[in-house]
């Protein structure tokens, strides 16, 4: 991350962080007005820095303190009280993303307070100082992403629905409770609709990545109503498994509850404005269309991981260029 960004330059690296992560999010944030557009690429960044840190795939430079170890030392004495489960890593790599996350959470609610010094002039977060002076984002909301990354530095094993669900939460709708902030959505109707749209998001990507998952040791279906349908957690490791009618009959349960939080989700809409709506409708039709690939595999997510083929991504860019010519003229 370069040092010394100006306000614009912050952004525009956040920017091009959205396009070289997602080619998909990135078509439906360029639906939203100019400052909502850089505020949720902002946004965005921050998520993909977070969780880069906590998958190994970055090693940003923390300014080390007494203060941050002893901050460090709390926190992880905390989490390994509510995991009880191995961490995932060596000591000393657990150690230095734990760091890395409370260091970031430090950070932003330095820059939440109006401390425009905890930004050390890198981009996201210089950018993140300007979403949090223009916007009534939340920063419980930002907490509550991070607690999802730490979880992720723990063997993870959910064993029931709403423990899935309480993670969902945490990576997802989180993200979606600032997002509406962004949007100009104040109504407390709609951060209902918001959390159950991050929960049933967030479910498609699980089922999509379980075999990566596996591989990674991490386990975010729930082991009791695996175990329900006689399903070994081994047995995630099986390429074939996906023709097992063990798990054509779980993955029936799964679906049902995925379609419980998208018909709540789809309400969501109804508090957006026709601009900033786009963005959310066009994301999640992507996913309905992954979500819909699963489903007509019968659950199939071993022998090949399902992905947006190029025609779907071309329809959904022709859907996008002809939405945002209706909101221009609504």
């Amino acid at each position: 991350m370069s040092k010394g960004n100006s306000v614009d330059e912050a952004f525009l690296e956040c920017e091009e962080i959205c396009r070289r992560a997602s080619s998909t999010f990135f078509a439906s944030f360029s639906a939203l007005p100019y400052q909502k557009r850089r505020a949720v690429h902002a946004v965005y960044a921050l998520c993909r820095y977070l969780d880069d840190i906590a998958d190994g795939d970055s090693h940003p430079i923390v300014q080390e303190s007494q203060r941050l170890h002893k901050l460090v030392d709390e926190r992880n004495q905390l989490l390994q009280n509510i995991h009880q489960t191995p961490m995932n890593n060596s000591e000393e790599e657990h150690r230095y993303r734990l760091m890395a996350l409370v260091d970031a959470k430090e950070r932003l609610t330095r820059l939440y307070e109006g401390d425009e010094t905890a930004s050390q002039g890198e981009a996201i977060f210089v950018a993140m100082s300007e979403v949090f002076k223009q916007f009534s984002v939340r920063l419980t909301d930002f907490e509550t992403i991070i607690e999802g990354m730490e979880d992720d530095l723990f063997e993870v094993r959910h064993k029931t629905w709403d423990e899935v669900r309480a993670y969902c939460y945490k990576v997802a709708s989180a993200v979606g409770l600032v997002l509406i902030e962004i949007y100009g959505c104040d109504d407390a109707g709609a951060r209902i609709h918001a959390i159950d749209m991050g929960i049933q998001l967030q479910m498609i990507n699980i089922l999509r990545d379980v075999s990566e998952d596996y591989r990674s040791g991490r386990i975010y279906l729930p082991i009791n109503t695996l175990s329900e349908y006689n399903i070994n957690i081994s047995e995630l490791g099986n390429a074939e498994f996906g023709t097992n009618n063990r798990w054509k009959a779980f993955v029936q349960e799964y679906i049902e509850i995925v379609r419980r939080h998208q018909e709540s989700a789809q309400h969501l809409f109804e508090y957006l404005d026709s601009k900033s709506r786009l963005q959310p409708q066009l994301m999640c039709e992507a996913y309905d269309a992954m979500f819909h690939e699963i489903v007509r595999r019968s659950g199939d997510v071993f022998s090949k991981r399902p992905s947006l083929s190029k025609w779907r991504k071309i329809r959904l860019a022709a859907k996008l260029s002809l939405r945002r010519l209706r909101a221009r003229w609504s």
